[in-house]
């Protein structure tokens, strides 16, 4: 019977993602006519321990060739002695914090990390980050699948993206992550995954940036506000929570090639205290749990399913054919039954 290879690139010590949680994907594909292996970027005694006895463990990405001689009895052999080199916890954080760290590491160490000379049937990466570089960049194999267990952006997706042929395919755990990039027409697969709120709490503990101070009620939208028609909306909106004598903030996160109009027209209405702009941080996570409402007007950066996942309270905004007063009204009475049972 044939059978189909299949390469698992795995990180043991990914801050986002429990060892139950990695053995739980990769059970996912286990099947008779499959031979599973499993490549870490580290050796993890424990993981190991927990793999089945079927699974083939291959050596650690992060072993280098550190010496290499002839061998004296037979001259056409070569003998090589490996030396691990540590990945920095900082740059596993990076994964779910500052991708673009992540890439400039990876640059730097990948002509030092060996190709895998054997072809597979299909190669995984578990994590973003370096095991998805060394998939993209190292591995020989017909169909590479990148999983995205919790919800990233641009900067992480987009390195793997960019390489993807036409048989490769992203996983993701996210409703939200698959909605947006089944949009712009990406082959991404949807998988429910029973681990995700706990991987969604886990990358939300990484974020080190300084908490601000909740004196207001907090609402978070993606900073995606597509045109004119919609930025006055927003306007009249927040100024129509100020009059219901409301004390907000709204949080935008993300960019928008519109921010400049956005910023003048929450000037010229003196709406400079209700409104902060994060930009574009990775992980949004932290001021996700803090908000108290979570705003949509479309998928573009969306993470509403993350919202739901925490429990938050969801207004959407996308139906244009809703009276603009009572799309406001849904707001305010969110917001205020909020402050409400805040106080007692």
């Amino acid at each position: 019977m044939f059978m189909k290879k299949v390469l698992f690139i795995i990180d043991p010590l990914d801050p986002g993602l429990s060892i139950e949680h990695q053995l739980y994907l990769i059970h996912h594909h286990l099947a008779s006519d499959t031979e599973i292996y499993v490549k870490s970027l580290d050796n993890h005694p424990l993981f190991s321990r927990q793999l089945n006895k079927e699974i083939y463990r291959l050596a650690s990405i992060n072993h280098v060739i550190s010496s290499l001689r002839k061998d004296s009895c037979y001259p056409k052999n070569w003998r090589f002695t490996l030396q691990p080199r540590p990945v920095p916890w900082h740059i596993r954080k990076a994964y779910y914090n500052f991708p673009s760290l992540v890439r400039l590491y990876w640059t730097h160490i990948s002509k030092e990390v060996t190709k895998s000379h054997t072809f597979y049937d299909e190669g995984i990466s578990l994590s973003s980050g370096i095991p998805a570089y060394y998939l993209r960049d190292k591995v020989q194999a017909e169909k590479k699948s990148y999983y995205f267990p919790v919800r990233q952006f641009k900067q992480a997706v987009t390195p793997v993206i960019d390489d993807l042929r036409k048989q490769d395919t992203i996983y993701t755990a996210s409703e939200s992550m698959y909605s947006e990039l089944e949009i712009n027409n990406y082959q991404v697969k949807y998988y429910a995954d029973p681990y995700y709120k706990e991987s969604l709490y886990r990358v939300l503990l990484l974020d080190e940036a300084k908490s601000y101070q909740l004196q207001h009620l907090s609402i978070l939208s993606a900073n995606n506000l597509p045109n004119r028609r919609n930025i006055e909306e927003f306007i009249r909106m927040s100024e129509y929570l100020v009059k219901q004598n409301i004390a907000f903030r709204w949080y935008f996160y993300g960019d928008n090639q519109n921010e400049a109009m956005i910023r003048s027209y929450i000037k010229s209405h003196h709406l400079e205290k209700n409104v902060v702009f994060t930009g574009e941080i990775a992980n949004v996570f932290r001021y996700l749990e803090k908000a108290d409402v979570y705003v949509e007007w479309n998928k573009q950066s969306s993470i509403y399913f993350e919202a739901e996942t925490m429990q938050k309270p969801i207004v959407h905004l996308k139906n244009h054919n809703q009276i603009l007063s009572n799309r406001w009204y849904r707001i305010a009475q969110t917001l205020k039954t909020i402050e409400k049972n805040k106080n007692i």
